[in-house]
């Protein structure tokens, strides 16, 4: 019997069909290495969100969210252009994950119907090296619970 594939892994099939990223750099879950350029989804911890039914009992609710950070190394250093061209590269993200919810274009995931996939927090620098850097994209994933 194959193996159930996780949220996690059909979100990352998901973002392999943006145009802006490359079919050559590695995708990784929740690991980026330390050479650019390579992309990973992180998980976030999320609450779950509960109701109280008409016996008191909690059960969750119909919609729920996830959280994730795709993030990217990057190369990285005092030229401007390479910098620029870094956070221009996370714009295009940006565009094309508003695009898919535009279109209603969502993955199929487990647990649900994908109802929206928005940035919650603008491209940034999390961590800075000498020559490269990981930039990264706050995500939330809305969905009606089957």
């Amino acid at each position: 019997m194959p193996e159930a594939r996780t949220n996690t892994e059909m979100l990352r099939d998901w973002f392999r069909t943006c145009p802006t990223l490359l079919d050559s750099n590695r995708f990784r879950i929740d690991y980026l290495a330390a050479n650019p350029t390579e992309y990973a989804l992180y998980t976030v911890p999320t609450t779950i969100s509960y109701r109280e039914n008409v016996l008191g009992e909690e059960i969750p609710n119909d919609i729920q969210t996830l959280n994730y950070i795709f993030a990217s190394k990057e190369q990285y250093g005092a030229d401007i252009q390479q910098n620029l061209a870094n956070l221009g590269f996370y714009d295009e993200i940006v565009c094309w994950i508003i695009e898919q919810n535009a279109n209603r274009n969502f993955p199929a995931i487990n647990d649900g119907t994908v109802r929206s996939i928005v940035p919650t927090l603008t491209q940034y620098v999390a961590e800075a090296g000498s020559d490269s850097a990981k930039y990264q994209i706050q995500l939330k994933l809305t969905y009606k619970r089957r």
